[in-house]
């Protein structure tokens, strides 16, 4: 007898939007990401559903097009650019196939192409791994002291300023809905989980426009998600030098 889903439709599609595997996309569920059957199960809803998870760097990397585009290439960079991947991880992605079906890179340039493509540019798609490094970046730049927990917390970072030490929650959407944005402040998983004042005092709240929000816990205690239309009062103003 199947077992019941233990997460929504829209969870599917918040979790393989913010993801760029089906393992991460099982880990933000609250699944096991080593298990095989959790991975088809998800697969094949998402399939259902009709979602797009084109993004996954897993879907594009078939040992037919890693053989063809280490073939036709000359570096590790036309390698993942043949195969639409970008950076130092599609490059390790890359190596690492291709290692395990012991195809011949020999005549691939070692690492020149290390070098930043001229065509890199932010992505959105990239905004949940970014989004506690751009909360510190902003709270540095204001003049605070930030800190990262040593062991895993309910809270990302801790700010200090005149006021005292804040623990911040930071949290990352690119889900429109109508003319705003659309931000989970749960945890995803079995039955989302929202935070109380004992584990965290702000969230930081970053939009699919970079647009940054600052929002007391107390404003919005016990919502699992909200719009962030009703929430201007809390934008930040962007930093300004000189």
């Amino acid at each position: 007898m199947a077992r019941d889903r233990t997460y929504t439709d829209d969870q599917l599609s918040v979790s393989i939007a913010r993801s760029h595997s089906w393992r991460a996309t099982l880990r933000e569920l609250g699944l096991a990401a080593t298990s095989a059957g959790a991975m088809r199960s998800v697969r094949s809803r998402a399939d259902v559903l009709g979602l797009d998870y084109s993004h996954f760097s897993t879907a594009r990397l078939t040992s037919e097009r890693l053989r063809a585009a280490v073939s036709d290439s000359e570096t590790w960079g036309e390698v993942i650019e043949r195969l639409g991947l970008r950076g130092a991880s599609g490059i390790a992605a890359a190596r690492g196939h291709a290692a395990r079906l012991g195809v011949d890179v020999a005549h691939l340039a070692p690492r020149s192409e290390s070098a930043i493509p001229l065509d890199v540019r932010p992505d959105t798609v990239n905004l949940p791994r970014a989004g506690s490094l751009l909360a510190a970046a902003w709270f540095t730049l204001c003049g605070q002291e930030v800190s990262w927990p040593l062991e895993p917390s309910r809270y990302d970072l801790l700010v200090q300023s005149g006021e005292g030490i804040r623990r911040v929650q930071v949290k990352t959407t690119t889900v429109r809905a109508g003319d705003t944005w659309k931000v989970y402040l749960s945890t995803a998983g079995r039955g989302r989980r929202t935070y109380d004042p004992d584990e965290i005092d702000d969230f930081f709240v970053i939009d699919g426009s970079l647009t940054y929000f600052q929002i007391p816990l107390t404003e919005v205690g016990g919502r699992q998600a909200i719009h962030l239309s009703a929430y201007e009062r809390f934008r930040l103003r962007p930093v300004a030098f000189g």
